[in-house]
């Protein structure tokens, strides 16, 4: 089987976009300040930029209508810099400087508010059809239970088998290293996998906090062919783990385990849910 590739998009998920747009947006917003104030701007002009600051927290964060109220908050705090030369040589004179700022701070939390809201969609839509585990290039959870659910019809329908091989893995096994170690072991587990099946059989990774369990789904495979299959992928990733004994596994055959596939895909399913929240949410719209 060939891992299937994946969007940047998807790559990066809401959250991390979140903060990636944040840390840019805020240390291109600091930098345009200090070069103000290097080049002698007006104080209160350079405070002026900073506010948009605020603005852009605003809109990140709780979109339209953050922004908006941002965009306000900002409009405020920059009049009541400009009070003192206000109180000074009058309002007719900074009337048209108020007004412009005011619709600036505005209409960019408004404009980074819709913006901020079509991103965090596209990603979710994105996240809701991803199939496949970035960190082994294995199918993911929700592949799982969609390709049961198809295999179960298929055979209700057409009077034919399949089974599922499962491994779990403690997850004390894997989360004990380091990070670039568990990349590297993750990404030979997925190596592993795609050569100890056929093309027809689809390998799935998927984790929660006890374990990582490994799934193989095998068409027109019977209960005995599964159970040898089981055996022997425990033992191949035992051996890559270096933990004689320490996964354990189990084979599934349908029909004829019904009811503990049907629970295993429970399990999945909320496998799916715990790590794309956003698409579980669209989904359920």
């Amino acid at each position: 089987m060939q891992a299937l590739g994946v969007s940047s998009l998807q790559d990066i998920g809401y959250a991390r976009a979140r903060r990636l747009i944040l840390s840019i947006g805020l240390a291109v917003l600091a930098i345009t300040a200090a070069v103000m104030y290097a080049r002698r701007v007006d104080t209160a002009e350079v405070v002026g930029t900073l506010l948009y600051m605020g603005v852009f927290v605003g809109f990140v964060f709780w979109k339209v209508p953050g922004g908006i109220a941002a965009g306000v908050g900002a409009a405020l705090a920059y009049a009541a810099l400009r009070y003192p030369a206000i109180d000074a040589v009058g309002v007719a004179r900074f009337g048209a400087l108020l007004l412009s700022r005011a619709l600036a701070y505005v209409t960019f939390g408004t404009i980074g508010g819709w913006a901020t809201q079509q991103l965090e969609g596209s990603l979710a839509k994105l996240e809701l059809y991803d199939q496949i585990d970035d960190s082994t290039g294995l199918y993911n959870a929700r592949f799982f239970v969609e390709d049961t659910d198809l295999e179960m019809s298929r055979s209700t329908r057409y009077n034919t088998i399949f089974s599922v091989a499962v491994a779990d893995i403690p997850a004390v096994s894997i989360d004990r290293l380091s990070r670039r170690q568990r990349a590297s072991l993750l990404r030979s587990l997925g190596g592993l996998l795609q050569r100890s099946v056929r093309n027809v059989d689809r390998p799935v990774f998927a984790t929660d906090r006890a374990r990582h369990r490994i799934a193989v789904v095998l068409p027109e495979t019977g209960a005995e062919g599964a159970r040898v299959f089981a055996e022997r992928l425990a033992a191949r990733i035992a051996e890559l783990l270096g933990q004689t004994g320490a996964v354990e596994h189990l084979a599934l055959t349908y029909p004829g385990d019904d009811e503990r596939l049907v629970e295993l895909r429970r399990e999945f399913e909320a496998i799916d849910r715990a790590e794309h929240p956003e698409a579980a949410e669209l989904s359920s719209r």
